[in-house]
């Protein structure tokens, strides 16, 4: 009876550190979303390597957990990802801003219309052409991701853009893609 009285009691008191345990981790999770915005860069890699740490501890007690704190569990950790990548978005915006500009000159994409896409195009690859010597893997991603943009504003004012500008709009796509792929090899 007392070796019963016993396992129960360290049964109730493991379950009770598992749950001080996630409750811990869930503080930490609401403390560091909260302000994604505002975590510099430091701060928000120092946020990644402590959440890695968090994890791989609460993941290796996971199998103590009960059905509803190991989904309360997966949510936090989404919680945080989805956070994470919140604060990747934000932060890339203004470099994707820049890379615009480097890429586009005097080109807004919010501007183009159906007369002056086709020299945005232009602009563009003359600049491709330049730097391409000089980029890694992530700046040719970057030139993808406003090479994107590039197409997304043409294709909403595609209608009334003439076929001649078209065709040559197409011709400077298919150089981007050799370029890159030329860049992979």
């Amino acid at each position: 009876m007392l070796a019963g009285l016993v396992l129960g009691s360290c049964t109730a008191t493991r379950e009770q550190q598992v749950e001080d345990d996630l409750g811990d981790f869930r503080a930490w999770v609401n403390d560091f979303t909260a302000s994604v915005a505002d975590r510099t860069e430091e701060d928000w890699k120092r946020a990644r390597e402590d959440f890695s740490k968090r994890t791989q501890e609460l993941d290796r007690k996971q199998e103590n957990f009960s059905d509803e704190l190991k989904q309360d569990y997966q949510n936090l950790k989404q919680e945080f990802q989805d956070a994470d990548e919140k604060y990747k978005r934000s932060h890339s915006a203004g470099e994707m801003e820049e890379w615009e500009q480097n890429l586009l000159g005097e080109w807004a994409t919010t501007t183009l219309n159906e007369t002056n896409v086709e020299a945005a195009y232009e602009a563009f690859m003359e600049r491709v052409r330049v730097e391409k010597e000089n980029w890694t893997n992530e700046d040719w991603e970057m030139a993808k991701r406003v090479l994107e943009r590039l197409n997304e504003r043409k294709d909403a004012i595609s209608g009334n853009i003439p076929t001649g500008s078209e065709v040559k709009i197409k011709a400077l796509q298919m150089e981007f893609r050799t370029l890159e792929t030329a860049a992979d090899l």
